[in-house]
């Protein structure tokens, strides 16, 4: 009896070693899934990574070839040009009106007046219309501060400018039109309120953009 009872204290002890065994090869086994999935998602988010920087730059790229039929040949008044119709189209979002974007939507082909050598021919002036292309393609590519050099000429230059860009549709685009502000408006006497009118004045509004 006590031989019997000896030989299931063993066993047992064996049993409770082997089932110790089992029971650390589970949490290893668990482990290794754990760390096989951690590692497959870490490699999925990289590739999805990677693919997501594949198809920016492709975006980019195919952002920089223009198509055959996309090159535009101008003709400004006698003086050369060459852009594209993105180039062209550019700013409608601030000014819909744009005689450009208009012309050259693919709508009014026919219509276009094209010089000897198939150039389109638009009887403007050629050096102003210099700085609105550059104008179109700054902003075309997001520059925020895409209308600077038009900015920066001369007043007697941007006055020319303004007649230009207004037949082009663009002065908007250019020049935003200034909502009146209490605030940002700068009171002076009038040419007349100097003396017995000293209570009343005029509201210059920023800009250069009127009197009230």
């Amino acid at each position: 009896m006590e031989l019997a009872f000896q030989n299931f204290t063993e066993l047992l002890a064996v049993f409770e070693a082997e089932r110790g065994k089992l029971a650390r090869k589970e949490r290893n086994l668990e482990e290794y899934h754990r760390q096989l999935n951690f590692e497959t998602a870490k490699g999925r988010r990289a590739l999805e990574k990677d693919r997501a920087t594949l198809e920016a730059e492709i975006a980019r790229v195919e952002g920089m070839v223009v198509r055959p039929e996309d090159w535009v040949r101008l003709n400004i008044g006698g003086q050369p040009f060459e852009t594209t119709r993105r180039t062209l189209t550019a700013a409608m979002d601030v000014a819909p009106a744009s005689y450009l974007g208009a012309m050259f939507s693919g709508r009014h082909e026919v219509r276009m007046q094209r010089d000897t050598e198939g150039r389109v021919y638009i009887d403007r002036d050629g050096f102003m219309f210099t700085y609105i292309l550059n104008f179109l393609r700054r902003y075309s590519s997001g520059n925020e501060n895409a209308a600077f050099e038009i900015l920066a000429l001369p007043e007697t230059q941007r006055k020319v400018m303004r007649e230009e860009l207004e037949y082009y549709g663009l002065e908007r685009a250019v020049f935003p039109p200034v909502s009146f502000s209490i605030n940002v408006a700068i009171f002076s006497p009038g040419p007349e309120m100097l003396s017995e009118r000293s209570g009343l004045g005029a509201v210059v509004l920023p800009e250069n953009q009127g009197v009230l």
